[in-house]
């Protein structure tokens, strides 16, 4: 049995209510699987020039809304990402973060590979590639969204299992879950994405400085409560890995109150001492102060080509569920997306005597993979505090394992 809140599978919903950084900035070892805390790089890094390559214009912020953030506290985290193909061997951290923007995702007929950027927010999930409506329809309507509406230009799709909320136009999925976001607004999202309505760089001054000096990265993160390099000085922080020539570099980003809070011995002195954010495989190591930003580079080693790690390449599915409360069962559903391996899709019964633990059992143990209209039923008679099911993503005979999907046993979802 694992606990729920260990750092192998943080949900995004944890992620946000614990502290954005500490989870999904902080990544290093948290979705490597269960190895505990980065310990500091080492007691003397060694540092030298890091020619990093320049960013792109930080296009994802204007899905954000101004006055986004009165409706939550100070965690949060927002995500930017241009997954694209695998284009030879890359670093291990970079597939491991990859694996979990998948297994947050419903699929909409597009796969995540063919993304040309995603845009992940407390209120909303954004998908932009090449793709029409009509595609992404055809996939919901053999699911359980239902059509709802339409707003501005957007057909609006819902459902009730989990609440989920998918508006879709050509080349735009706007995606919220009641289980990955703490407050859902696909309208909200739509607004400031066309700007029908002011955007959040545009009121706040840290976040504008940062995005700006951050731009768009393969890859990159920027969190509130940041706990980083220098946390207890700090106003926000960005994590980014940029991937160019076959070469991989992994930058963090601070911006402080004052300049003279900033200074390069500073940083030296945290990332020699403390429990740091900066991957485990950096080597060579660039530190720079200007004025209130402190920026740390650094020249990642790729991997060989080698088989993943299932781990940290989950499906991207969409699940169903519904419980019946007479009869006391629940029928969970793969109802879109890529196949499994039944040995890694086990559940867990969740009740308030259990701690916060998951016990993984089999959910198909009787067929080879999972795969779509695959459906099944836990009978749960004997379980009479049940509250929910976890569908968790591991061997069952392993601690380590990512979640995939959480049905509450509640009318309220």
């Amino acid at each position: 049995m694992v606990p729920l809140d260990d750092p192998s599978r943080p949900t995004r919903r944890s992620v946000l209510r614990r502290g954005a950084t500490a989870v999904a900035i902080g990544l290093t070892t948290g979705l490597s699987g269960c190895t505990g805390s980065l310990p500091p790089l080492s007691s003397k890094p060694r540092y030298g020039r890091v020619d990093v390559p320049d960013a792109g214009p930080p296009k994802y912020r204007r899905w954000l809304p101004a006055g986004w953030d009165s409706e939550t506290d100070e965690d949060w985290v927002i995500t930017y990402a241009e997954p694209g193909p695998f284009e030879g061997p890359v670093p291990e951290e970079f597939v491991a973060r990859r694996g979990f923007h998948k297994l947050e995702l419903d699929y909409f007929g597009i796969g995540y590979e063919n993304y040309d950027s995603l845009t992940i927010t407390n209120l909303a999930t954004v998908i932009e590639a090449e793709f029409t409506a009509d595609d992404v329809a055809a996939t919901l309507a053999d699911t359980g969204y239902e059509p709802d509406g339409s707003y501005r230009s957007y057909d609006v799709y819902s459902r009730s299992d989990v609440r989920r909320r998918a508006a879709v136009r050509d080349g735009v999925v706007v995606w919220a879950s009641a289980n990955e976001h703490n407050a859902p607004d696909i309208e909200g999202t739509i607004d400031a994405g066309h700007g029908h309505t002011e955007r959040y760089h545009e009121q706040n001054d840290a976040f504008e400085a940062v995005t700006d000096a951050a731009g768009a990265s393969r890859m990159l993160y920027i969190g509130g409560s940041h706990p980083g390099l220098n946390p207890e000085i700090a106003e926000l922080g960005a994590d980014a890995f940029r991937i160019d020539d076959g070469v991989a570099y992994h930058l963090l980003i601070e911006r402080y109150e004052s300049a003279a809070d900033n200074s390069a011995d500073r940083t030296k002195s945290a990332l020699e001492q403390q429990r740091h954010e900066l991957t485990k495989e950096a080597r060579t190591v660039d530190v720079e102060a200007d004025g209130r930003f402190a920026t740390v580079s650094a020249r990642v080693p790729t991997r060989p080509n080698r088989e993943r790690d299932p781990i940290d390449d989950p499906p991207q599915v969409t699940w169903g569920g519904n419980f019946d409360p007479a009869a006391r069962t629940v029928t969970l559903r793969h109802e879109a997306g890529e196949s499994a391996d039944s040995d890694l899709i086990c559940y867990d019964i969740d009740t308030p005597e259990d701690g916060g633990e998951v016990e993984k059992k089999p959910l198909w143990p009787d067929q080879k993979t999972v795969s779509t209209g695959d459906e099944t039923t836990i009978d749960l008679s004997d379980e009479p505090t049940a509250d929910g099911i976890r569908v968790v993503y591991g061997p069952a005979d392993d601690v380590g394992f990512r979640m995939l999907f959480s049905l509450p046993l509640e009318d309220e979802r």
